[in-house]
């Protein structure tokens, strides 16, 4: 066997498998699907959401989280905003709670920035919940050191 053929046996190695990815897509539109019903009265299990981090950017390895991004309605910011303590930190516990409707058995975390969805085959998704800024960034949650709101743009 030459380099190239070790290094492309390699790399086949440690990507995500094809099965993998149809139980990840199938998990991203079910969480979609539940965050839209709770928070959009919709059952769309595409809208609002976006893949991010290395698998949105196709650099993923098998050993990676996959991260996506959720828009929530902005009167949402509006009222976790207005806490005097850690809104950031309520809301992470909230979205946490919309998403153990569907995910009861799952150990759900809500901490720093993400919901954490750790499943039993070993696929991690993080979900980061947002608001669409006028520029088209986003503001999210940073629930750590008494809580803040932080920026993004995952998009550029």
């Amino acid at each position: 066997m030459s380099v190239g053929d070790w290094f492309s046996a390699f790399c086949d190695n440690i990507r995500i498998s094809s099965d993998d990815v149809s139980t990840i897509r199938a998990r991203y539109y079910q969480i979609t699907k539940r965050i839209n019903l709770d928070y959009y009265g919709t059952s769309s299990d595409t809208a609002h959401s976006l893949y991010i981090g290395s698998y949105g950017r196709h650099t993923e390895i098998y050993t990676s989280d996959i991260d996506m991004l959720m828009q929530l309605p902005y009167a949402t910011y509006e009222k976790f905003n207005k806490y005097s303590g850690n809104g950031q930190s309520a809301l992470l516990q909230e979205v946490k709670k919309v998403l153990a409707k569907t995910y009861s058995v799952t150990n759900l975390k809500g901490d720093g920035q993400i919901i954490s969805l750790p499943f039993q085959d070993g696929i991690n998704i993080e979900v980061l919940p947002t608001f669409i800024n006028k520029d088209g960034s986003y503001t999210y949650p940073n629930s750590n050191n008494g809580g803040s709101w932080k920026t993004t743009d995952p998009k550029a």
